[in-house]
């Protein structure tokens, strides 16, 4: 019977990094960089854009080490600077998308365009844009809540120290905000249906 070597803690870790090991945060990057990258791309929906805000984020993460307070959840802290580095991103690229309107010249699309991915590739990609494009119909604190919740996989005190409200306020903003989720997809379903009848008809 063989065990597997117990792995350190996020606090050994960091207070190894502290102490002058700084290889030791390449634990740390490969522990949390596809959970961090699963909620970029939630929010911001561009793979480039998400991989450098994860990027960003252990950046930042390493050079204000020293300031990361350990009565705090040393993911919250990480999921936080990530929050803030994706609002930025996307302040960012909406501004330049306004900038762009009516300078850009028009993209001519081609049938084999699409045919050159892969069908899987195509429907997850649409599955993708279909959950960012819900997410965007709720109230932004709900949206954020409900991100950090099953993108991020983040416990409710761990989403109200991100968002700094009360920890009834958070589970408030992900109830709410499956609700409305909810009613968003009940509501795709009927118009999917409804056009499915045309088509038949």
């Amino acid at each position: 019977m063989t065990f597997e070597p117990e792995q350190p803690t996020d606090g050994e870790l960091l207070t190894a990094v502290l102490s002058g090991q700084r290889e030791k945060f390449a634990v740390i990057v490969q522990r949390y960089q596809l959970p961090l990258l699963r909620l970029a791309m939630s929010r911001l929906g561009s793979q480039q854009e998400a991989e450098d805000a994860v990027q960003q984020t252990f950046l930042n993460a390493f050079r204000w080490l020293d300031t990361y307070d350990s009565r705090y959840s040393f993911r919250t802290w990480l999921w936080t600077i990530l929050i803030n580095n994706c609002n930025r991103l996307h302040q960012r690229s909406a501004r330049r998308a306004e900038n762009e309107i009516g300078d850009s010249p028009a993209i001519e699309y081609r049938a084999d365009d699409a045919a050159a991915e892969p069908l899987a590739a195509m429907i997850t990609a649409e599955r993708r844009e279909h959950v960012r494009r819900l997410l965007t119909e709720l109230t932004p604190s709900q949206a954020e809540a409900v991100r950090l919740r099953f993108f991020g996989q983040m416990k409710f005190q761990e989403i109200a120290d991100s968002l700094g409200c009360s920890l009834p306020a958070a589970k408030a903003r992900v109830r709410k905000g499956m609700i409305r989720l909810t009613e968003l997809l009940s509501a795709d379903a009927s118009e999917a249906g409804r056009v499915g009848e045309h088509i038949h008809d």
